[in-house]
């Protein structure tokens, strides 16, 4: 059945005031061009720093060692129904970056049917409106590439302007903006919301995505980083899928990170973790964001796989959760 989608003019105004906000000169709110310059910079030093390490040429080429990831995940409150239901996942594609043009993302994707697929924000790797949207024809073949029974939805990042929205919806991804749809498998739905970007335009608003669903209902919740994970978990979220962090980009052996990508406990930065009830997977990013460069943080494609919840994967989530105490450290945003 095809998923019922709900309107977003709201959330529309709300994120073009923002965005207005941002990009005035006059206004005494943290402004695009300031964080623009301040990233340029950034990526500067990172690109003489691996010149003159010698790790340059290594750290461009593993851009484009993508890796197919796959996650399962065991939910208590999943329909019978949805048993082994798949959701492929992507984020931080950054296409007009991508130095081999999306093909190696392609190449795994065609090969990977689902159930349903999401993009968890960042489509773009330039900020401003001019460069982005012309920026995003590199994506069609991606998107046209993915076969999802339920289709394909998406949310916005931070270098995400509003105005890609028509162009992603008219590829074929169904934007959700602060909304939410059922899926459905016969008699038996579950819920996929997501939110606009949490971290820098801070246009989330998880009480609206959420307004119209039950308490019995299993809900998937898409936004771009994890920094809303506290609160999603207090409102019944069951499984939240993110990126923004990039896993780092730039790491120790080990996946150990450099530096961040937000500030949010240091287990919720890469891969699955637990808060509270709730599920959470954050992805390493596709793509990469101011620098050509990954050093032991491949990029990612990841396969979720959802289970019914059983005496086992409770257990499994349990000792996750454990794990994930020993290492709730803040982070702070540098890649981004």
């Amino acid at each position: 059945m095809k998923p019922e989608i709900s309107t977003h003019s709201s959330c529309s105004h709300m994120r073009t005031c923002v965005q207005l906000e941002k990009t005035s000169p006059l206004s005494g709110a943290e402004s695009l061009s300031a964080h623009q310059k301040n990233m340029q910079t950034l990526s500067a030093a990172v690109d003489n720093l691996l010149k003159y390490t010698g790790f340059q040429d290594r750290a461009r080429q593993n851009c484009v060692d993508y890796r197919l990831e796959q996650n399962d995940v065991y939910l208590p409150d999943l329909p019978a129904a949805f048993e082994g239901y798949t959701i492929l996942h992507l984020s931080d594609l950054h296409a007009d970056g991508l130095i081999d043009e999306g093909e190696g993302i392609l190449r795994i994707v065609e090969h990977v049917p689902c159930d349903l697929a999401v993009f968890t924000g960042d489509f773009s790797y330039e900020d401003a409106v001019e460069y982005s949207v012309p920026s995003l024809e590199g994506l069609v073949p991606i998107v046209r590439s993915i076969s999802s029974q339920d289709g394909i939805f998406g949310i916005l990042g931070n270098h995400d302007s509003l105005e890609i929205t028509p162009m992603l919806e008219r590829m074929g991804i169904r934007m959700l903006l602060n909304d939410a749809v059922q899926l459905q498998r016969g008699t038996a739905k579950i819920i996929l919301a997501g939110v606009d970007d949490p971290h820098f335009y801070k246009c989330h608003d998880l009480q609206k995505a959420l307004s119209a669903v039950k308490p019995e209902q299993c809900v998937i919740l898409l936004s771009h980083s994890p920094e809303i994970a506290d609160e999603a978990s207090r409102c019944g979220v069951n499984f939240y899928l993110c990126g923004h962090t990039h896993g780092g980009q730039i790491c120790l052996p080990g996946r150990i990170p450099l530096f961040t990508n937000t500030r949010c406990n240091r287990s919720y930065l890469s891969g699955r973790w637990n808060c509270g009830a709730m599920q959470g997977y954050t992805s390493r990013g596709t793509g990469f964001s101011l620098a050509a460069a990954r050093l032991f943080c491949p990029p990612e494609i990841t396969l979720h796989t959802l289970h019914s919840g059983s005496l086992l994967g409770e257990i499994y989530n349990s000792v996750q959760e454990s794990l994930g105490g020993w290492l709730k450290t803040a982070g702070h945003a540098v890649f981004a």
